[in-house]
């Protein structure tokens, strides 16, 4: 199983400038590594504060030159906001530059005011990603680039940086043709359990095996990626605060569903939403608090939810950069070890 480190890079506080928040995502990933991380993902989001990062493989890029065992990856790609050539080629340059080291996320995108933006249309956002996905394939394995789509019409040419395979895979998307041409590819299947507790969260890795088993796939095609919100505190004060933060980052992610996100500027307002959970709730169930409480949940999710890869988020707090720091290697040296201890989830072969 692997175990990554997540950076959406958001900007929690007015405050906070862009270089700030980027300077101190690249030493939580280089503080990752040394802790024993597997890899460490970066998001990609447009026009607001809830993530200041447009390029997440430019984050790779500059990442791969600050650590050497690691890998590194777009968390995701929102492929239909993107030129898939463009893209190809920039995967296979990665490739060269960090010695094999890239997983290769990609999502269909899930906020309106981006593709409004861009003048894409959403509802073709799958189609477009299935295009662009086998532009990509082709591009990375063959090392030659040819399409005839609805939407790519692209003449045979090669590209000169390709590995000859292609990266591992992680997929973000809910359209179950999608889904299942993933697994098919051996490809893990991303779901955010957020404050869930895991029993909370199966209906979600149901919705996958059904999806799958549509399709005429067995069970054991499916290879669970999920992203979990932890952060590691002995400090009543600072744990409450970082339940704060989770809820206020649950109702800014919740807005960005929104036709037009409400925001002042770029920076994201904080609007409750129905249904949402207390402070006190997330204080008992969420993976925030001490060492044991955080092992605690992890070790429930896996047992019920098995996932192969966990892609862990600490940046939500809103807490002063040294704290988090602090959060992030508590887990590393203290829960992360136990983490290792458990019986491997089963992994998924590329079927058919």
């Amino acid at each position: 199983m692997d175990i990554a480190l997540f950076n959406l890079m958001s900007q929690n506080r007015a405050d906070e400038m862009p270089a700030e928040i980027l300077g101190m995502t690249v030493e939580k990933v280089r503080l990752a590594e040394r802790l024993g991380f597997d890899a460490a993902w970066f998001a990609e989001h447009h026009f607001t504060s809830h993530s200041v990062c447009p390029s997440p493989l430019m984050m790779v890029a500059h990442c791969a030159a600050v650590t050497k065992t690691m890998r590194l990856g777009p968390a995701v790609v929102v492929l239909p906001l993107h030129h898939p050539l463009r893209v190809v080629q920039e995967v296979g340059m990665l490739q060269a530059l960090t010695g094999g080291r890239v997983n290769l996320g990609l999502g269909t995108g899930h906020q309106p005011h981006e593709f409004s933006t861009y003048s894409i249309p959403m509802a073709e956002r799958t189609a477009i990603l299935e295009e662009g996905w086998a532009l990509i394939e082709r591009g990375l394995t063959t090392g030659r680039v040819q399409l005839d789509g609805q939407h790519y019409q692209v003449p045979d040419a090669p590209i000169a940086a390709f590995p000859g395979t292609m990266p591992p895979l992680f997929l973000a998307g809910g359209e179950p043709r999608l889904l299942a041409r993933a697994a098919r590819a051996g490809a893990s299947l991303f779901i955010s359990q957020g404050h869930r507790r895991a029993a909370a969260a199966l209906g979600m890795r149901e919705k996958l095996l059904a999806a799958l088993r549509q399709h005429g796939l067995p069970e054991t095609a499916l290879k669970l990626a999920i992203q979990r919100y932890v952060f590691v505190t002995d400090d009543p004060a600072e744990k409450r605060r970082a339940a704060e933060g989770m809820l206020r980052f649950m109702r800014t992610t919740l807005s960005l569903r929104d036709a037009v996100p409400p925001r002042d500027g770029a920076f994201m307002r904080e609007v409750p939403f129905e249904g949402e959970p207390g402070i006190d709730w997330l204080l008992e169930h969420a993976p925030i608090g001490s060492v044991e409480q955080v092992t605690a949940r992890l070790v429930e999710d896996f047992e019920l939810l098995a996932p192969s890869h966990w892609s862990l988020y600490m940046g939500f707090s809103g807490l002063p950069a040294p704290r988090v720091l602090a959060s992030l290697e508590r887990f590393g040296r203290e829960v992360l070890p136990v983490l290792r201890q458990l019986a491997p989830a089963r992994v998924a072969e590329p079927v058919g």
